[in-house]
């Protein structure tokens, strides 16, 4: 499911101790929208994420990957609404690999 919002997401493959790291990077309309549009934006980004959720033809391998991102965007949305984001450098987030779960599967 692609679901267009201020986030791209970027996988790269399980290192050595197996675990993968997403990169997340803002859009550049996000990152020069002014600290209230952003916020506004970022927050309407979650409902989007929640109302994808309750669609009722949503297979379980979309649905884990709008999961993870969801869980990723509101731990980050208290940040985004204070401005304390550094909304031009790439975030790198470490993810536990999980056995027979492809993450590059369900965020694509």
């Amino acid at each position: 499911m692609d679901i267009k919002g201020p986030v791209k997401v970027g996988v790269v493959e399980p290192s050595a101790e197996g675990n993968y790291e997403l990169h997340i990077d803002f859009v550049d309309e996000f990152r020069k929208a002014a600290l209230e549009q952003q916020g506004a934006e970022f927050r309407a980004y979650l409902g989007e994420l929640a109302a994808a959720l309750g669609n009722p033809e949503l297979d379980e391998r979309n649905k884990q990957g709008i999961l993870l991102i969801q869980q990723i965007c509101e731990q980050l949305r208290p940040h985004i609404e204070a401005g304390d984001v550094a909304l031009g450098e790439t975030m790198v987030i470490e993810v536990q690999r999980t056995p027979g779960v492809n993450l590059a599967d369900l965020l694509n």
